[in-house]
């Protein structure tokens, strides 16, 4: 988001029980879930800001799964912390710890996970990297607990955002006060002593994707690319595989556009979607999402736009098991399906800011959508909302509405994987425990009996998911462990 010229004041944590209940499943219906508009997705908490943490603003989310118990985590990032809240139940969720900001409070805080640790940095002079072992929020109950850093990385101060790559161990501080706003590269594999690693002073980012790509382009393949989201500057395709030597690939431009905020690539790397946070603002349009084309990545090109009926600003967007969720201020939670060609279209919303959706700042400002359980955190201004697809298609008779089970033999599993169940017609999508993708097979006619080859996975724990193919709602999922025979 853009720099306001106001200042935020503090508004101290105080604490008191919050694991009173806010949540009451509101079932979207006839296009609302009680006051919101909406479809295709049930409300299922709703926390105002005062309800965890306080503060005059909530900004970024992410989330973490517990490898051992599976339990669920959204982190909420406020003006003057971060708020740790367990939504396994999702109808009783609980408010369990409060990171306090570490130096003054300010309206943007960004969060991200890699394995057992969140990485938390600010706008905030001074603030650096906070570095959280989650496993400690575990045994905490009751009341909201105040909770400190497990490391602090102070190779710089302020922040706009941070990126990070679980295939690799890296952060990537951006926005900083270091390399002109470029790339920050922290080696986190010991996150407790983090240290620098490469950097990158092309161009300021406002925001990246770091991969290690996986798309057509074969110059590239197994290789780490960093997709930078420069503002005023428009895109930059990064080469980081060496961290001592990172190097541009290709800076892109497109018509009309004013400050290209943040992206995500597509699942396959195929296309690259991405938003403007001014267009609508300057242009006049109507809210934009850009679609890229990067199957060369020395040659991407702009394959076009899609353009809602709103015009409400863009914000935080991501892809998820051939769905991509786009946070748009006013007009709230906007999902839209990944057609095969790499263009989109609506699947349904969650309008989080009833009264417009005009373009200003206010109303959600980020999702997450990779939690196993199929539920999805999406962070306000005023506080967090916890969503589901409607988890029954309107199509489906009350005499179907019991699911049959959903089995997985051998587990642990060592190089293949067969399926139980009467599911049919659905993808069968496996996740590692930070929301990668490692398996897909899609449109399956009938799950029962189907052999999975899985050799190409590590060993570790993992996420089964069934999505039905057409409506992408989430039928059933179970954990499988991978080890050696």
């Amino acid at each position: 988001m853009m720099k306001p010229s106001f200042i935020l004041m503090f508004v101290a944590f105080s604490v008191m029980n919050f694991n009173a209940d806010f949540s009451a499943q509101t079932i979207c219906e006839n296009g609302f879930a009680g006051d919101y508009a909406c479809d295709g997705y049930d409300l299922y908490t709703y926390f105002p800001l005062s309800a965890v943490g306080g503060g005059d603003n909530g900004n970024d989310c992410w989330g973490w799964v517990d490898s051992e118990s599976g339990r669920e985590f959204v982190l909420f990032g406020r003006s003057d912390g971060m708020s740790v809240v367990e939504i396994t139940d999702p109808l009783a969720p609980s408010f369990i710890a409060n990171l306090p900001t570490a130096s003054s409070p300010s309206l943007w805080r960004d969060i991200k996970v890699i394995g057992d640790y969140a990485f938390i940095v600010s706008e905030a002079g001074l603030h650096g990297m906070q570095i959280l072992d989650l496993t400690q929020v575990l045994d905490l109950s009751g009341f909201p607990f105040n909770i400190t850093a497990t490391s602090h990385y102070l190779g710089f101060g302020n922040a706009h955002n941070v990126a990070a790559n679980p295939e690799t161990n890296y952060v990537y501080g951006v926005g900083t006060n270091t390399f002109g706003g470029g790339l920050h590269i922290v080696d986190v594999s010991d996150p407790e002593t983090p240290f620098l690693a490469g950097s990158y002073d092309g161009a300021y980012s406002h925001d990246v994707q770091p991969v290690i790509y996986n798309g057509l382009d074969a110059d590239y393949q197994g290789q780490e690319i960093v997709f930078c989201f420069n503002g005023q500057n428009g895109l930059a395709i990064v080469n980081a595989e060496d961290k001592s030597d990172v190097y541009l690939i290709k800076a892109i431009t497109y018509e009309d556009g004013f400050y290209t905020h943040q992206g995500w690539l597509s699942e396959n790397h195929h296309m690259l979607y991405f938003n403007d946070e001014l267009d609508e603002s300057y242009n006049g349009n109507n809210t934009r999402t850009y679609m890229m084309n990067v199957d060369d990545l020395d040659n991407p090109f702009i394959v076009g736009f899609y353009e809602s009926e709103n015009t409400a600003i863009d914000h935080n967007l991501y892809t998820h098991s051939g769905l991509l969720y786009a946070s748009n201020y006013r007009s709230g939670l906007r999902v839209s399906t990944i057609l095969e060609d790499g263009s989109i279209e609506p699947q349904g919303y969650f309008d989080t800011y009833p009264a417009d959706d005009i373009a200003a700042f206010d109303g959600t400002w980020s999702n997450y959508p990779y939690f196993p359980s199929g539920s999805i955190a999406v962070s306000n201004f005023d506080g967090l909302f916890i969503l589901r697809a409607s988890s029954i298609p309107e199509s489906i008779e009350s005499s179907e509405l019991e699911l049959p089970a959903f089995g997985l033999t051998p587990n642990p599993a060592s190089s293949s994987l067969l399926l139980s169940g009467k599911y049919v017609n659905c993808d069968v999508v496996i996740h590692d425990l930070s929301g990668r993708e490692a398996l897909r097979v899609n449109s399956i006619p009938t799950v029962n009996g189907l052999n999975l080859d899985i050799h190409t996975l590590t060993d570790g724990v993992y996420i089964v998911t069934l999505i039905d193919s057409k409506s992408g709602v989430i039928n059933a999922t179970e954990k499988l462990v991978v080890a050696p025979n």
